[in-house]
């Protein structure tokens, strides 16, 4: 029953997806362990890319080209946004920082709410 599994299996498959398993764990067991959310975070946008593809060349009459162009022109919109949205309240955030570094400002002389002289 094993082999029937394991007969389309070849030697060199098995040293490969090995391999691949122990760069895995070494990559996870490091200090770069980062990486791998990167990757992930790359394949799971990749595979909304492919869902957003496959859905629009089913509803629309597009080429397979023209569905991965359109696929991520719509994922690339919430990140358009961020920016307009970015681009126009920068003048407010930054106003708003100066007056919060205004009010952070203290003279040399200093200033005390309840002061009262030990020696008169």
């Amino acid at each position: 029953m094993l082999m029937a599994i394991f007969s389309n299996i070849s030697l060199v498959s098995i040293i490969g997806y090995s391999l691949l398993a122990v760069g895995l764990i070494a990559t996870a067991l490091s200090s770069q362990r980062y990486l791998l959310l990167y990757t992930l975070a790359g394949m799971s946008y990749w595979a909304l890319i492919e869902g957003l593809q496959s859905g629009l060349t089913r509803m629309l009459p597009l080429s397979d080209w023209n569905g991965y162009v359109v696929a991520m022109l719509i994922s690339w919109l919430p990140l358009a946004g961020w920016v307009i949205y970015r681009g126009i309240s920068a003048p407010q955030r930054r106003k708003r920082a100066q007056e919060q570094a205004k009010a952070k400002y203290i003279e040399h002389t200093p200033v005390y709410k309840d002061y009262e002289p030990k020696y008169q």
